[in-house]
């Protein structure tokens, strides 16, 4: 274990996190700032009304600083969010401080999520940029790409589906 992992801590998540979760929000999303954010209805909805009974996440931190999160939000279909499963396979969302990235925090937040996620008896999805590095830690970690879930992404980009599914 590097010096870095030792000295980070994984945690649950509060309500007394959301201004954290918005920041890290804002590095999922590639957004500006939190309040560009703010103003992309699909992004501001993995945050509002935080902390509903099926939403759970983690924060990762060191030296008393939040250096990352990773949560789980469970959206309806009629909350049009950007990739939905079912009613029991919530979508996370995760971002990384840019100082943390490559030092495990990522895989460390995704392993107490899938934990978690085990335990809820749920599955987990998400969706990824073609270009996000992070996509190779999804799959190393156990997400699989959805065949025929690219869609064209808000920057002229795509996007995939992810899933992981809750052992049986």
């Amino acid at each position: 274990m590097s010096r870095h992992e030792a000295a980070t801590r994984i945690r649950a998540a509060t309500q007394d996190d959301l201004g954290d979760l918005w920041d890290f929000l804002a590095i999922a999303a590639y957004a500006a700032d939190i309040s560009a954010s703010k103003t992309v209805p699909f992004v501001a909805a993995h945050l509002a009304s935080w902390q509903r009974s099926e939403d759970f996440g983690f924060i990762a931190e060191r030296n008393a600083e939040a250096i990352g999160a990773a949560w789980a939000r469970q959206f309806s279909p009629d909350e049009q969010p950007a990739f939905y499963v079912d009613g029991r396979t919530p979508e996370v969302s995760i971002g990384v401080s840019e100082a943390a990235r490559g030092q495990g925090v990522g895989g460390r937040l995704l392993s107490a999520l899938i934990a978690d996620a085990a335990r809820r008896g749920v599955g987990l999805c998400l969706n990824v940029r073609h270009d996000n590095p992070a996509r190779r830690l999804y799959e190393r970690i156990g997400f699989r790409l959805v065949p025929g879930s690219a869609v064209p992404n808000r920057v002229g980009g795509t996007s995939f589906g992810m899933i992981w599914a809750a052992p049986r």
